[in-house]
């Protein structure tokens, strides 16, 4: 009787997923949409064990966090970027369906997300992936990325910060950890909108930043992305 509440769960929950996505995502193939509805369930069965992500709705998650990311994919040049903190691998797993050309290094310190994303790099058979466990005042690359993604980022130090000072101990924390000239994304709220165009850091660099809003069909709040270089 489960088996069969299930099932019949995940087939209505495929095929309003496949509408919203042909609907709204046009430029999707088949095969993108198979990988990701396939992602979707996976997340939702380990999600069952242990939280992984804020919200126990797939069509939700389609809506909010898949949507989001694919169209912040838009703003992404071609080449290897590094997902800081990418828990279920939002956005980084997501972008790497997306975008199967690009190389895509997903980081985060806590073993129930790795253990996670290996599974699914294994049975989406992903291989422009790679996972690290690690913290990321450890993170080293081995290579100079096209960029590093935040999404959600916190911890004690700037949790309470107002968004101009988070924002720039993030860039500073990161730039600290990888040298090189790469952007830093980092996907956000509102707040964003309060951000200057320029961060000047303690150490007088002064650093560019841009806003740009992910418009969203379902929801009236929109994520914004903060672009700094």
């Amino acid at each position: 009787m489960l088996q069969s509440l299930y099932g019949y769960i995940m087939l209505e929950f495929n095929t309003e997923a496949t509408k919203i996505l042909s609907s709204q995502i046009s430029h999707l193939d088949g095969k993108t949409i198979e990988k990701s509805l396939k992602f979707i369930r996976l997340l939702f069965d380990w999600h069952d064990n242990k939280n992984l992500i804020s919200t126990r709705d797939p069509l939700y998650f389609l809506k909010r966090d898949f949507y989001d990311t694919i169209q912040f994919s838009n703003f992404l040049k071609k080449g290897m970027h590094v997902d800081v903190g990418t828990g279920a691998g939002i956005p980084g797993l997501i972008l790497s369906i997306l975008r199967p050309s690009d190389k895509f290094v997903l980081v985060d310190r806590r073993e129930y997300p790795i253990r996670f994303l290996k599974h699914v790099q294994l049975a989406l058979n992903l291989e422009n992936i790679s996972i690290k466990q690690v913290d990321v005042n450890k993170l080293s690359l081995s290579s100079m990325p096209t960029s590093i993604i935040l999404k959600n980022f916190s911890n004690k130090k700037i949790s309470n910060l107002p968004i101009t000072k988070k924002m720039s101990y993030l860039y500073k924390l990161i730039k600290s950890r990888v040298s090189g000239d790469y952007v830093v994304f980092v996907i956000t709220g509102s707040l964003a909108l309060k951000i200057p165009k320029t961060l000047s850091l303690p150490d007088a660099t002064e650093v560019s930043v841009s806003v740009k809003k992910l418009d969203s069909p379902f929801f009236n709040e929109c994520k914004y992305i903060l672009e700094m270089i």
